[in-house]
């Protein structure tokens, strides 16, 4: 079942941090003998001979390793002349330095590269075992690899044509230059299956959000999580740049406002800003003229894809289809858009954090406007919604002030009268382990907490889930707090049953006053 894995990711989506990790996982798992080989590809030239002997010492270190439990070898691997001095009992890797050295004598260094790239394959043939071979940066091998003569070697993927199909050895290969490793991996012909890196899906990144503000000692809320999901939509790279920011210095993003001074720090001049720079002005050296700008800005403002013919209309651009190809591709080369359906649609990345940098760095220069950044981000968090949310809870508050009887208000409510003393609004409180923003909690004979919900959809399972696990804490504590809900568009029919049947209060909508 073994398949060579191609996985594609821009920068600092945590590409290295997945392959090390599987790696590790992989070298911890020793009695399932499948022994992981990892190998960063440089960006910065290497002769051929020196890459397979540096190749070849790495692979020969995380074998040994593995083989005889010293990670030490892992974190500082031999170099060739220490490897032959641990490897004389191990003839299989013996008998190939010997050949490498050969080669080397001889001056044939391509020789020395069959050796290196096919020891992983022979060796785990021969054994009777698995190897996985993960690399890392693999556009590098094609570009920073140089002959006799100080060329560059183009053409060194192509060991892999054959190599990437042998299942005792798989690959599994990833790069930040996202353009230049699927141009690798197209010239490989349906080797490797190809994977993207996608960003943190919600539970995960909100997760990643509170682990991030424990280390930073930041304050936040389930309030705060929901506006820095909406703000970096799970993005790796979003996500640490703004808990871990330097510019982080109220420690407490509970505030908004202290999200969007720090988050638009790290966009005009942070890690962020930083990172996105880095491939824009990349290309704009090679592509320094306005149409290149003006047709990213037009892709980010469509919001989907657009075809070469649409772009010269309405753009009115002075250019054949062809010129207007060419600049395409290098855009797409620099992994700034991409194709959309078919390879004459193209599209741009809807990410709002990216539109900013670029729209920072050049819509003045295109249009004569600068964005409003911080606006753009308080909107991007959802303010509006955040808004229309507090109208609703106060609009339920004025239902509640005075007292009232459940079985009035409630769907399934009972006889009982609750006498409101004080009511407070969106309240943190400490529920078992974490901190817990409570949208409404009335306190007087009786005590309750009400979960308010405005959003287009309905209140559902997981709204559910999340407020019975805090209902269950709190009945541990305090038996007799009650708790209610309260949805504007209504609830899903195994919300309201789950809801009922834990003991929660269903709010009658407005009109059943």
């Amino acid at each position: 079942m073994a398949q060579s894995q191609a996985i594609v990711a821009r920068r600092k989506k945590g590409k290295t941090a997945f392959l090390q990790r599987l790696f590790n996982i992989l070298w911890s798992c020793s009695e399932n003998k499948v022994i992981p080989f990892y190998y960063a590809i440089q960006d910065q030239r290497i002769t051929l001979a020196s890459f397979a002997k540096e190749f070849f010492s790495t692979f020969a270190s995380h074998y040994l390793s593995f083989l005889t439990r010293n990670k030490d070898w892992v974190i500082t691997p031999f170099n060739y002349v220490a490897l032959k001095e641990h490897i004389a009992s191990y003839p299989e890797l013996h008998m190939r330095c010997q050949s490498i050295d050969e080669f080397e004598k001889t001056g044939n260094w391509d020789l020395m590269w069959t050796v290196a790239s096919r020891a992983p394959f022979e060796i785990a043939a021969s054994k009777g075992i698995k190897i996985v071979q993960i690399f890392d940066e693999f556009q590098n091998i094609n570009a920073y690899i140089v002959d006799e003569r100080g060329n560059t070697i183009d053409t060194m993927s192509g060991a892999y044509l054959i190599l990437a199909e042998k299942r005792e050895a798989p690959l599994i290969i990833s790069g930040s230059e996202v353009h230049g490793l699927l141009e690798i991996v197209r010239r490989l012909t349906a080797r490797f299956k190809e994977r993207t890196l996608e960003n943190l899906p919600e539970d995960e990144a909100k997760e990643a959000i509170r682990r991030y503000a424990k280390a930073s000692r930041t304050k936040i809320n389930e309030q705060a999580e929901e506006k820095i999901w909406n703000l970096t939509k799970g993005d790796p790279l979003y996500i640490r740049a703004l808990m871990q920011s330097e510019h982080n210095d109220t420690k407490d993003y509970t505030n908004e406002d202290n999200i969007i001074a720090t988050y638009t720090q790290e966009i005009t001049q942070g890690e962020i800003y930083g990172t996105w720079a880095e491939y824009i002005v990349k290309v704009f050296l090679e592509v320094n003229e306005r149409n290149a700008k003006r047709i990213m800005l037009y892709l980010f403002q469509a919001g989907e894809e657009r075809t070469r013919a649409q772009m010269i209309k309405d753009l009115n651009l002075d250019m054949t289809d062809f010129d207007l190809q060419m600049k395409l591709l290098q855009l797409i080369k620099a992994d700034l858009i991409s194709f959309g359906s078919t390879a004459f649609r193209y599209t741009i990345a809807q990410d709002k954090t990216y539109e900013l940098v670029f729209r920072r760095l050049f819509q003045d220069e295109i249009d004569h406007f600068i964005p409003d950044i911080r606006k753009e981000l308080r909107q991007e968090m959802g303010r509006k919604s955040y808004e229309k949310g507090k109208f609703r809870e106060y609009l339920v508050r004025e239902r509640i002030k005075k007292p009232f009887n459940l079985k009035d208000l409630a769907e399934n409510g009972i006889d009982l009268t609750i006498k409101p003393k004080t009511i407070l609004e969106r309240e943190t409180v400490k529920v078992g382990l974490r901190d817990r923003e409570i949208d409404l909690i009335v306190k007087g004979n009786i005590e309750m907490w009400i979960d308010v919900k405005d959003t287009k959809g309905k209140y559902g399972k997981r709204d559910a889930d999340r407020w019975i696990e805090i209902k269950q804490a709190i009945d541990e504590k305090s038996p007799k707090t009650l708790f209610a809900t309260y949805s504007q568009n209504g609830y899903t029919a195994a919300a309201k049953e789950l809801l009922v049947s834990n003991g929660v209060y269903v709010l009658k909508g407005e009109e059943g006053k």
